[in-house]
């Protein structure tokens, strides 16, 4: 199992990139990046089917996974017309807007409560790039703040449901009915121009996720939800009403 931390992107972008020996390289516009990133996730959303056939049984937990549509799987069903759309907002450093668009499917919705945005997620999961090449997973499940990961994977949190579970007498633990699904996230949501790992600068993401359960966070623990605190104005960016320099989901004050 690999371990990689999903560091949070807070944008605003900024409009330089500095590589090795001080050589300064202009970022690419956001806007123009968008529509890059959202006609590549459409290619392969058009040319690839997931295996809904699998989930038909709702006795079974199958591995979520996708294939392209050729050959004896040409009549296949394609992604484009299963999964579902999310417009967000991105704001740049000079305060404008560009619309991101963000994937997501829903294998199986799961029959807990839906995370917000900034609940902690318990789950397994795995990050590929469009080209297929795997950069991160964790078959075992692992406790997630979604305020400690890139925005498109906490955006696109919502539309899972956790499951419930059974401990038998030798303790081991059954998670039944939960959620299975997957995110398709355009790079302005998540690295942007950074490369980080095996992960290149200004590449679209997809995770395909098992959501085993969701906790409600209060992060300060004044009695207000993180989810009621963390975004009010729909930046992105976590809120400090009181320019404290703490943000309000971390302020008790």
């Amino acid at each position: 199992m690999k371990k990689f931390f999903i560091a949070i992107i807070s944008f605003s972008l900024g409009f330089f990139s500095c590589k090795k020996e001080d050589t300064v390289v202009p970022i690419r516009d956001v806007a123009e990046q968008a529509i890059e990133d959202n006609q590549n996730i459409e290619d392969f959303l058009a040319a690839h089917f997931y295996n809904y056939d699998d989930f038909l049984d709702l006795d079974s937990n199958p591995e979520l996974t996708f294939d392209s549509l050729i050959g004896e799987n040409a009549s296949k069903t394609p992604l484009k017309d299963q999964v579902l759309k999310k417009v967000i907002r991105v704001k740049k450093s000079d305060s404008t807007f560009v619309n991101h668009t963000l994937y997501y499917l829903i294998a199986r919705e799961g029959e807990g409560i839906h995370p917000t945005s900034v609940d902690s997620t318990y789950l397994a999961y795995e990050g590929r790039l469009l080209d297929g090449a795997v950069f991160d997973f964790s078959r075992t499940p692992v406790w997630f703040d979604l305020t400690q990961v890139v925005r498109g994977f906490r955006e696109g949190m919502p539309g899972l449901k956790g499951g419930t579970f059974e401990v038998a007498e030798n303790n081991t633990v059954t998670f039944r009915n939960y959620g299975q699904g997957a995110i398709f996230i355009p790079s302005g949501l998540g690295y942007f121009n950074t490369s980080t790992g095996s992960i290149p600068s200004y590449s679209p993401l997809i995770f395909k996720i098992n959501l085993y359960l969701v906790k409600q966070t209060d992060h300060d623990g004044d009695g207000i939800l993180t989810a009621d605190e963390f975004d009010q104005d729909g930046d992105g960016i976590a809120d400090d009403t009181d320019g404290d320099g703490i943000y309000d989901y971390l302020d008790k004050n």
